[in-house]
């Protein structure tokens, strides 16, 4: 019972302090960066926040809950505060402009009361998000639809960044927003497929094939590797035709540890702190289930494999997809590990080739023209030119 009074008294507070927070005159050059919970130095928001750097007249602060990330961004010279903390507090009372990539909670919304926030968000999504998602929570139970209308007041001045105009009415229906509310023009975090200066590879040398599955119940249902290949015959078919099999799992199943040490050509690298986004260029093929990181990988022109063992418990039990799944997965879909093996080796035959043609025509489905370039510097300077203002209050279509 007094944990619940204790929860009670510190929302109401929460809220009391974003109410007040509306009064603070805010900076129209200072802007707040943060991403995946206020964890990581990762995604959308990271990009951006480097292209930042190259605009003398923004001013770009990092904040983060975590040491480690705290160091990262020192050591580039940059602005960093950790979370809590009178400076980091300070510049999100002052900042005119908030930049997340996964939703408020990125910085925590206390201190943002008329602040233009900016979700770029973390991927394009083949699944339903937010209020569409009805697996998620009840979005129009009472006490819910009570939430949001206190928080629409001080929190209303939210804009969205899509790929193509297809994803411009996806969003304005997964986050009941406006339409002049979405911007069409791409991901940052895309940026790095298009820059001349390619970065150093995380496994110089060797001929990748990654393995990017997205959760399950936001990484309640564990991910078991072994159970969903056989180790044994696929170690043989890599070491003969000379690939490695790197798996990254999703951030939610980040502490699942897997058993690999008989396995030299498999390599699991989801506890480690690696950008997806460096990683897939050096990737020969990707393979995933449902994941979004398929359509980012588009960009590159490179060979996609699907693997969707559980497909009809997934749609069931976990998540609504906007598409028909088989028209926007170009090539094959393995449901079980022989018919991976399979599309494996379809890939090690045709190379570049296999399913090219699906691939493109996807490819101009989920990106606009814009979108398939250099992102982030179009992106800050309409930050820098006033583009996003104080008017857009989000209505709720209820």
């Amino acid at each position: 019972m007094l944990n619940k009074v204790y929860k009670v008294i510190k929302t109401a507070f929460k809220y009391c302090v974003m109410y007040i927070s509306m009064l603070v005159p805010r900076r129209h050059n200072v802007c707040v960066f943060g991403a995946w919970l206020g964890e990581r130095f990762a995604d959308n928001s990271k990009q951006l926040f480097l292209e930042m750097q190259k605009h003398t007249n923004l001013r770009a602060v990092w904040i983060t809950k975590d040491k480690k990330t705290k160091k990262q961004i020192e050591g580039l010279g940059f602005e960093v505060y950790m979370w809590g903390t009178f400076k980091a507090v300070f510049v999100q009372l002052t900042a005119k402009y908030a930049i997340v990539s996964n939703g408020i909670s990125d910085l925590g919304h206390t201190f943002l009361g008329r602040a233009v926030i900016i979700n770029l968000w973390h991927g394009i999504p083949l699944k339903k998000i937010c209020y569409d998602n009805k697996y998620e929570k009840d979005w129009d139970s009472p006490l819910q639809k009570a939430r949001d209308f206190i928080v629409n007041i001080p929190l209303g001045n939210m804009y969205y960044v899509a790929t193509s105009p297809l994803f411009e009415e996806i969003y304005q229906s997964a986050f009941r927003v406006r339409k002049e509310q979405v911007l069409c023009l791409g991901q940052p975090r895309s940026d790095i497929f298009f820059q001349k200066e390619k970065p150093m590879p995380y496994f110089p040398g060797k001929n990748i094939i990654l393995y990017c599955p997205t959760h399950r119940k936001e990484g309640a249902v564990k991910i078991d590797i072994a159970k969903l290949f056989n180790l044994e015959i696929l170690e043989t078919f890599l070491k003969e035709n000379g690939y490695y099999f790197i798996i990254k799992k999703h951030f939610y199943h980040r502490k699942e540890e897997e058993e690999l040490q008989n396995y030299p050509h498999i390599i699991d690298i989801t506890g480690k702190d690696m950008d997806i986004q460096r990683l897939v260029i050096e990737t020969k093929a990707l393979v995933t289930d449902y994941s979004s990181i398929y359509i980012d990988y588009l960009l590159l022109g490179m060979p996609l494999l699907f693997y969707c063992y559980d497909y009809e418990e997934y749609l069931a039990e976990d998540r609504e997809m906007y598409f028909n799944y088989e028209e926007v997965t170009p090539g094959f879909k393995a449901r079980d590990f022989d018919g991976l093996l399979k599309e494996l080796e379809l890939f090690v035959q045709y190379g570049e080739e296999y399913a090219k043609e699906d691939r493109e025509r996807v490819k101009n489905l989920f990106y606009c023209k814009e979108a398939q370039g250099i992102v982030s510097d179009k992106l800050a300077d309409l930050i820098e030119n006033g583009a996003f203002g104080y008017k857009c209050i989000r209505k709720k279509p209820y």
